[in-house]
């Protein structure tokens, strides 16, 4: 391998690595208020692409060429499903509320569901929905414990949504994105072997 080469090798590597790396943090944005869960999946969009790119330039004969985008899924995936209770168990302190108001959700696309506005101490909690479904909507006047962000970083859960296997998806995530990288690069590359050099038939019957 040439030195060129070798240093073409290392930024691709660097690309793959920056790829996974954004996946991962975008995993954590679903558990965000506002526009931030949108704004993940383009960008996880976006390092499925590059990482993909990379993998191209860093293994051109591999079959496996999908495998660089859907580690860079997966790698999102588990951190999106795990990211948000792991925040909370590490940040996040549990808060009696008190239900102030009952709000109805009409559209034309969807059925009309309910939330809860509630009020944790000082801080206000807008329309809240019940992670066990409608069925578990509260009145006005009742309370519920929920797992508040001292950082206020990501969105309050209720202390049944954290649970000790979500969190280790995160750990999970972060190992297979520094081991698919570590193979990418450590694994040998493919080469066509020689030719075998054909026979002269006439040497046969010498």
């Amino acid at each position: 391998m040439t030195t060129t080469e070798a240093a073409s090798r290392r930024r691709f590597a660097v690309v793959l690595g920056l790829a996974l790396t954004v996946g991962f943090v975008s995993g954590f944005l679903t558990g965000m208020p506002g526009m931030a869960p949108l704004i993940a999946v383009p960008v996880v969009v976006v390092c499925a692409f590059a990482a993909g790119f990379a993998m191209l330039k860093l293994r051109p004969k591999s079959t496996g060429l999908l495998a660089a985008p859907l580690a860079v899924l997966a790698v999102a995936g588990l951190c999106a499903f795990g990211g948000h209770s792991l925040w909370l168990t590490t940040f996040g302190d549990v808060s009696s509320c008190e239900v102030v108001s009952v709000n109805k959700h009409t559209s034309s696309k969807s059925p009309t569901s309910y939330s809860n506005d509630l009020l944790c101490g000082s801080q206000r909690i807008p329309s809240h929905f019940p992670s066990g479904g409608q069925d578990e909507l509260r009145r006005t006047g009742d309370r519920v414990d929920l797992v508040l962000d001292r950082t206020g970083v990501v969105r309050v859960l209720e202390p049944a949504e954290l649970a000790w296997w979500r969190n280790a998806l995160v750990p999970i995530a972060a190992v297979v994105g520094v081991a698919f990288v570590l193979v990418v690069l450590k694994r040998r590359r493919w080469k066509p072997s020689a030719p075998v050099a054909r026979r002269e038939l006439g040497k046969d019957f010498l």
